[in-house]
């Protein structure tokens, strides 16, 4: 039987009359690198808030590894917040020892794994400056640096990319890639940037208002084969009447067609049958999505999918 890194059961939250969560079904393998994407307030990081235990949903049910949420459990994860906050008096390496402390870690394991952590996020020439001179990416690097520090078999992060130029962003992506080949890290990503999620995450799901609308991996969601875009020498209403019959989704654009057949149609047919309506196709092209035009189209959010 397979052990999942993460289920949730028909996850609910709400806060007053706000619906955060409705009915959240996930399961996510091991060595999986998992990408929850969403608009600004979509409820993702309610969701890795309920998963973390630090707040308690109103119904459903979260397994990790098989177990409900502990104190022992808690061990085995790394938690990256979406805003790093850390004593500014305290230096990159004294915070490290201090969160070695509350892991529990053995004196010699803290300084070792620190150092090497440190020198992982590009940071040990920092490591005695106090953070409170940092700037929001080098405080988003120490704050990878605390998430691996334990060496935790289940990572979440929570907006990862926040404060991070693009070479830091790719630094990101490789110290994760490298975690998962070496140790078989599960990792589970919060975010509403497009670019974290297409390169390297093996499955994603896109949540929206609290509710999922999409999942799988990246190939099967931007593989849309029903979708078709249609050119005529010139527009004839016949073809377009025709075409609005047979279609969920369709956009017109004077001789220009993008549609979507009705499931039950064959869509071999349909060239035919805009002939027998007088069309004379120029172009008639079956379309792949990329992930931005599905998150677009699925949210509406095009200014969070940059």
């Amino acid at each position: 039987m397979t052990q999942f890194a993460i289920e949730t059961k028909d996850i609910k939250k709400n806060y007053e009359n706000v619906a955060a969560l409705k009915g959240i079904d996930l399961k996510i393998p091991q060595r999986e690198i998992f990408g929850f994407l969403g608009p600004n307030g979509a409820g993702k990081t309610t969701l890795i808030k309920s998963i973390l235990g630090f707040t308690k949903p109103d119904f459903g049910t979260i397994r990790i590894f098989g177990e409900e949420i502990s104190v022992k459990l808690k061990k085995r994860i790394g938690y990256l917040p979406e805003k790093v906050s850390i004593h500014p008096f305290l230096s990159a390496i004294e915070f490290l020892r201090l969160c070695g402390n509350l892991y529990e870690m053995d004196p010699k394991t803290i300084e070792s794994r620190s150092n090497t952590m440190l020198e992982k996020v590009g940071l040990s020439d920092k490591k005695n400056i106090k953070v409170g001179t940092f700037s929001k990416g080098m405080m988003q690097r120490l704050g990878f640096a605390q998430a691996l520090l334990h060496e935790p078999e289940l990572l979440l992060l929570d907006e990862p990319g926040s404060g991070l130029d693009p070479i830091g962003m790719k630094e990101m992506r490789e110290l994760i890639q490298s975690e998962k080949i070496e140790r078989n890290v599960t990792v589970f990503i919060n975010t509403h940037r497009l670019s974290e999620i297409e390169k390297f995450c093996d499955r994603v799901a896109i949540l929206n208002f609290g509710k999922l609308v999409a999942s799988g991996s990246v190939t099967d969601l931007t593989t849309n084969k029903n979708q078709i875009e249609l050119v005529l020498e010139e527009e004839k209403p016949s073809v377009e009447n025709y075409l609005k019959e047979i279609s969920t989704e369709i956009t017109i654009e004077k001789n220009f067609y993008r549609f979507i057949p009705k499931p039950e149609l064959e869509i071999i047919s349909i060239p035919k049958s805009i002939v027998e309506k007088g069309g004379n196709i120029l172009r008639y092209e079956k379309l792949s999505e990329n992930l931005e035009e599905i998150f677009i189209r699925l949210t509406g959010e095009k200014k969070n999918a940059e």
